[in-house]
């Protein structure tokens, strides 16, 4: 039979500090890759992660201005929220009920 473990024996490791190990791993893994990319093709990783970044702030600010949005059909009473469900309606189906010709 094992003996019991006592408390002292057993780490658990906080989620925060695993969080801050793994992102610093994946820092240093990062660091590691760039440091083999050859000076000619680190424009283009710039260019990557300048691209990426603003893709980052888009959606930050698309979260946020949705969250704006939060609440405010509360606002309406129920005739002016049918009246609205009812143009949203009237808008999609002539947006999407278009005749193509070819």
């Amino acid at each position: 039979m094992k003996p019991a473990k006592r408390e002292r024996d057993i780490h658990i490791q906080p989620k925060e500090e695993y969080v801050i190990m793994q992102k610093n791993s994946t820092y240093q893994s990062i660091l590691t890759h760039l440091e083999s990319i050859p000076n000619d093709y680190l424009q283009y990783v710039n260019t990557y992660l300048k691209t990426l970044l603003k893709e980052i702030r888009d959606k930050e600010n698309n979260r946020i201005e949705t969250m704006k949005l939060a609440g405010s059909w509360s606002e309406m009473s129920g005739e002016e929220f049918e009246d609205f469900l009812k143009g949203v309606q009237k808008s999609r189906s002539e947006m999407f009920n278009r005749e193509i010709e070819l």
